[in-house]
């Protein structure tokens, strides 16, 4: 799976592997990250190989954090999405 490395450094931080965050972030591995081309660059960063890919999943957005902010941030979101749709609607009919 291909994963920009920002993206999988910002995941690994948000799951609490902050030490394997740092080390991805200060890595010579490109900007865009082949997760089975360079597996053994990420385990010798201490993750095992079902955290890479469960990070990796994440990061990219093919599976959902059971993170409660996440959740929260992305509920006040489909509100403002709601209401600015409601107003536009409410425009139109005017």
């Amino acid at each position: 799976m291909k994963v920009e490395k920002s993206s999988l450094v910002a995941m690994l931080l948000e799951v609490g592997e902050e030490n394997a965050a740092v080390l991805l972030a200060r890595s010579d591995l490109p900007d865009e990250i082949d997760t089975d081309h360079d597996l053994d660059a990420l385990l010798a960063f201490g993750l095992d190989r079902d955290e890479v890919s469960e990070v990796a999943r994440l990061a990219v957005g093919a599976i959902e954090s059971d993170d409660v902010n996440t959740r929260r941030r992305r509920g006040e979101l489909e509100k403002t999405i709601s209401r600015r749709w409601a107003d536009l609607v409410e425009q139109w009919k005017s």
